[in-house]
């Protein structure tokens, strides 16, 4: 929403941070309107000079979507799930007054109060499910788990995903075969095993040690599926069970029942099996999960890990792995980080200055855009 004077953009779900880069294009086209109104109005902004332009753009960033959701017909969505917390940050911001004013929670119903405020215009829009995280956008750049979640399941389920080949060549000396052309259903949920499941916690676990490096804290795994799926994040202990140790909670019948965190495979089953959250997977391989979630989730994640010299090994060996699979190089195919000079495509060099420069992205994390 937004008029001539203050514009406010809400990106759902934020990744590869195209907050900075849409940044960068709104304040070329506000400074261009300052300077061209009438001229009693008209501002003249000297090179540099972006106080102006900064006042009148606000830019809200999620770590992750409301709700999940599928498509079923041209007219119709079938709501799966209402997230109860959603990660979000505003650009550009003050740390400092962010951080003494704690938790968000006043709402004010003015106009112009909600257009300046991303909790409140986001609060009063999609309802109390809102929590700001300490690092801008850095923390909600790490805070979106599906790029990583996806290479995990797309990994363990290329063959679900990339239907059979058609019959080579019919031959003479063979009856022609009838081509296999249907492909299998599979869910999604249940298909996480417990194998696919470790992989996306150690996945996981490269995430939280880049956040930890960068001082800052970002949801973890067990968070967001218990948070957005309805799902517990811990289970009884059983007689099957490796460590029978773990907290007592007292049951209904007031004896104590032993728990153990709940691993990624046992929350998943629960949302298939209980939940009915389940959704079906990929049926091709030309899926988002690959095509978007790879270059532009999966690549940032590799770049800050090198930033604060904690190697995201798995995601980069995952890109690397489906690249091959799909004969690209999708390092290279994400045109808003080869816009900001973050990665290079062979024709633009990498701005290595700004790549290894921690302090300036901590400025870009609060203000929206990288300084010169």
């Amino acid at each position: 929403s937004g008029n001539a004077e203050l514009t406010h953009i809400i990106i759902s779900s934020h990744a590869s941070l195209g907050a900075v880069f849409f940044m960068q294009l709104l304040r070329e086209e506000r400074r261009k309107y300052l300077e061209q109104r009438p001229i009693d109005t008209a501002i003249d902004l000297g090179e540099g000079d972006y106080e102006e332009v900064d006042i009148g753009i606000r830019i809200t960033a999620w770590g992750t979507t409301a709700v999940t959701a599928r498509k079923i017909s041209e007219n119709s969505v079938n709501v799966l799930t209402i997230r109860k917390s959603v990660d979000f940050c505003t650009v550009p911001s003050d740390p400092n007054e962010l951080e003494a004013a704690g938790e968000l929670n006043e709402l004010s119903h003015k106009r112009s109060d909600l257009l300046r405020d991303g909790y409140q215009l986001c609060t009063t829009l999609f309802g109390k499910r809102f929590q700001y995280r300490r690092g801008g956008l850095l923390a909600i750049s790490l805070s979106n788990l599906n790029p990583q979640n996806h290479l995990g399941i797309v990994l363990g389920n290329m063959s679900r995903m990339d239907p059979p080949p058609p019959p080579p060549p019919f031959s003479s000396c063979f009856d022609q075969p009838k081509p296999e052309i249907s492909s299998e259903p599979w869910y999604q949920g249940r298909n996480i095993t417990p194998n696919i499941g470790r992989l996306m916690e150690a996945l996981d676990r490269e995430r939280i040690e880049i956040a930890n490096a960068l001082d800052i804290e970002v949801r973890t795994i067990y968070q967001h599926f218990s948070w957005s799926f309805h799902v517990p994040m811990e289970t009884p202990i059983t007689d099957d069970d490796d460590d029978p140790s773990g907290p007592s909670l007292a049951s209904d019948k007031g004896s104590a029942v032993k728990m153990r965190p709940t691993t990624v495979s046992e929350m998943n089953q629960q949302m298939h099996y209980y939940a009915k959250t389940d959704v079906l997977g990929p049926a091709v391989a030309n899926s988002r999960y690959v095509l978007e979630d790879v270059p532009y989730g999966l690549v940032l994640t590799v770049i800050l890990g090198k930033l604060v010299k904690r190697p995201a090994v798995l995601h980069e060996s995952g890109i690397r792995i489906i690249s091959a699979m799909y004969g690209r190089d999708f390092i290279t195919e994400n045109n808003l980080l080869e816009g900001l000079g973050l990665i290079d495509n062979g024709e633009r060099k990498v701005d290595s200055e700004l790549l290894f420069n921690l302090d300036k992205w901590r400025e870009m994390a609060y203000s929206g855009y990288f300084k010169d």
